[in-house]
């Protein structure tokens, strides 16, 4: 390129980012900050929470008098203020809906004053690469409204930090920081997208949730219920070996992906088979690779196809199946997995018998490791989110797990155990959090002892008599509230 032909360029892009910015201007009276006391729960003591502590965030006025932002800047909220730009007051606000999955959440204001004078962000599309978008927002260190300027760089499929979910994004080289959570994405003056985190590990590197997640989101509201986003429940590899293909009978066919497991409880129990080749979804066809086309050269990984529908739809698959061509509809039902993702437990439950304390295995309680829990957590516990564990080959809701032992005479000898996963009790197995209490609860009123058998073989046995007056002393003298969560007091009223 000569260098009149670098300098047009030039010329062109700044000229493109200013308009960004003209534009961008124009939306500061839909844009707000966001206020929020917070009081976490601690998910490894689970009858306590982690403390109160203050953060803020951004977010966007939208049509019926709504503020959209996300979900994890009012996580664990127990009070929230907004205040408009170029506005000292600050409005008390509430949450109307929040899905940790997309990491979104609505928000409104009781008070009509809060309304005036704003107008709400009229929504855009999916920006292509290279379009320059603007990200408005509140990032800390300052008090005044940011705009920063900066470009589409990828659009793909990632997984949100919020909740591990892997979901369509869109990466933008602007900066994000700290206080812009929740703020928009602008393009041409309309919104385009939420900002939501950043890549640590790189520069410039910042992901925005994009208008399709969010419709999807507002559109799954309109019952009055948030569902989520479905999955299909399949683990599956490509098939661009070619003696695989022939080994499947579809040398003749082009494309598809190779179903090697059907998750228990999934949508796709009794309608898919491990062997069996997805050709075409909703009657797209995908790849040897498992990705689509979409948007003319570009490509997304299948799910996406999945994902854009919503829980209850139903969804065509062209499927071979031992070399025949068999057309499927599978309904897209709620589905959870084995370990449940990060936040789909508000309040965890837990269970304290014989000073030993129970719980649920979840993401959240793993995420009580800190800063790469992946590395500090049991590594029996990572084995059901990470591993192989994770296919659930016995069919189990949860997995209960010993998280501690709080120190008495009744078990003497147990005070080092703890961090195991729970498989039998006197013999039994059970499949959830209420089989085992309950399980506990009919052996300590029909026999003497009570043996607890971990997955490694360690046997706790404690002596059901008068174990009901030992835990009261123990959780009196630990300043523990309750022997057991609500919940657990329901199944146990019962």
């Amino acid at each position: 390129m000569r260098p009149i032909g670098k300098y047009i360029a030039a010329l062109l892009f700044l000229i493109l980012m200013m308009a960004s910015a003209l534009h961008a201007g124009q939306s500061t009276t839909s844009v707000v900050k966001i206020f929020v006391t917070a009081n976490p729960t601690d998910y490894y003591r689970p009858w306590q929470s982690l403390g109160i502590r203050g953060a803020s965030g951004s977010g966007s006025i939208i049509k019926g008098n709504k503020i959209l932002t996300n979900a994890h800047v009012i996580a664990d909220q127990t009070f929230i203020q907004v205040r408009k730009d170029a506005d000292p007051k600050k409005y008390t606000a509430k949450v109307l809906a929040m899905g940790h999955d997309c990491d979104l959440a609505i928000l409104t204001v009781d008070d009509p004053q809060f309304f005036e004078g704003t107008s709400p962000l009229e929504f855009g599309g999916l920006p292509k690469l290279q379009d320059a978008v603007s990200v408005l927002g509140y990032p800390e260190g300052g008090d005044m409204l940011s705009i920063t300027e900066g470009v589409v760089s990828r659009v793909e499929v990632t997984a949100y930090s919020q909740s591990n979910r892997k979901l369509l994004t869109v990466q933008i080289d602007a900066a994000i920081n700290p206080g812009n959570s929740g703020g928009p994405v602008v393009q041409d003056g309309k919104f385009v997208g939420v900002a939501m985190q950043v890549y640590q590990a790189g520069q410039n590197i910042g992901y925005m949730i994009p208008v399709p997640i969010i419709e999807h989101f507002l559109n799954d509201l309109d019952d009055g219920k948030y569902d989520g986003f479905p999955v299909l429940g399949i683990d599956f590899n490509n098939t661009e070996n070619t003696t695989l293909r022939n080994f499947y009978k579809i040398k003749n066919e082009n494309g598809g992906i190779l179903v090697t497991r059907v998750l228990p409880f999934s949508p796709a129990v009794d309608r898919l088979k491990e062997g069996d080749v997805v050709l075409e979804i909703s009657g797209v066809p995908i790849g040897e690779d498992g990705t689509f086309a979409f948007r003319g050269k570009e490509r997304l990984i299948m799910s996406h196809l999945i994902t854009e529908k919503q829980i209850g739809e139903e969804i065509p698959l062209k499927v071979m199946r031992e070399g025949k061509i068999k057309n499927i509809s599978v309904t897209l039902k709620p589905f959870a997995t084995l370990v449940p993702y990060p936040r789909y437990y508000k309040k965890p439950p837990y269970f304290i018998y014989g000073g030993m304390v129970f719980t649920v295995l979840t993401s959240d309680l793993l995420r009580s490791w800190g800063n790469e829990w992946w590395e500090k957590a049991p590594l029996d516990f990572n084995y059901y989110l990470l591993g192989s564990g994770r296919l659930n080959r016995q069919g189990r809701n949860d997995l209960v797990v010993i998280l501690d032992v709080l120190s008495d005479d009744i078990n003497a000898g147990y005070h080092e155990y703890g961090d195991d996963i729970i498989e039998t009790v006197n013999g039994k197995k059970f499949n959830s959090f209420k089989e085992f209490v309950l399980l506990i609860n009919e052996i300590k009123r029909k026999v003497k002892f009570t043996v607890i058998e971990t997955e490694h073989k360690v046997q706790v046995i404690l002596d059901n008599e008068k174990i009901d007056v030992v835990d009261q002393e123990i959780i009196k003298r630990n300043s523990i509230p309750s022997q057991f969560s609500n919940d657990v007091a329901e199944w146990l009223k019962k």
